[in-house]
């Protein structure tokens, strides 16, 4: 069996794109552009990282 990794990433997106929206409008009904960013990408991130494990071998890597 495999994992359709594209359908995932694709689901994952789309739902920390809707919570970072909401989260981005909790506590104002004007946040700034700077704000709704950060918003966003936080969310669709932790929702990616609920279901892919990162190596961070690559990430030592990148760093040398």
């Amino acid at each position: 069996m495999r994992v359709k990794e594209y359908t995932v990433l694709t689901d994952c997106i789309e739902r920390g794109v809707q919570y970072g929206m909401s989260r981005a409008y909790k506590y104002s009904d004007a946040p700034s552009e700077e704000h709704i960013k950060s918003v966003l990408i936080d969310a669709v991130l932790l929702e990616i990282s609920e279901y892919f494990d990162f190596d961070d071998t690559a990430t030592q890597e990148i760093d040398q």
